[in-house]
């Protein structure tokens, strides 16, 4: 809530453009809104009924997926140091799923 606060209190300041609130904007506005509602369902679905393990491997992937998405939806191009970094957050994220795999811990 913070930081909410802050970057409306940022863009009361600072000279800004005048919102437009057009049919597009408010169809991504809602399209987004879902995603992410979906999203937090799906974590939340994952969380208590799924593989945790699973789980947190997969959730490394998400911030790739999301700069692809955005580098597309903007038309922007994602330099050599972007795709260096995700093969290595990939491959880390690989390497401790499979060195965690078939691991259980005893009950007390």
């Amino acid at each position: 809530m913070l930081t909410a606060l802050v970057l409306w209190v940022k863009y009361g300041c600072a000279p800004q453009p005048e919102m437009t609130f057009s049919l597009p904007v408010m169809v991504n506005l809602g399209l987004a809104a879902m995603a992410m509602g979906f999203g937090y369902a799906a974590w939340n679905t994952g969380i208590l009924h799924g593989n945790v393990t699973v789980l947190a491997t997969a959730s490394y992937f998400i911030p790739v997926i999301s700069a692809l998405l955005a580098a597309f939806l903007l038309n922007a191009s994602l330099s050599v140091s972007f795709w260096q970094g995700a093969g290595m957050i990939s491959m880390g994220s690989l390497l401790c799923w499979w060195s965690a795999r078939g691991k259980t811990q005893a009950a007390d």
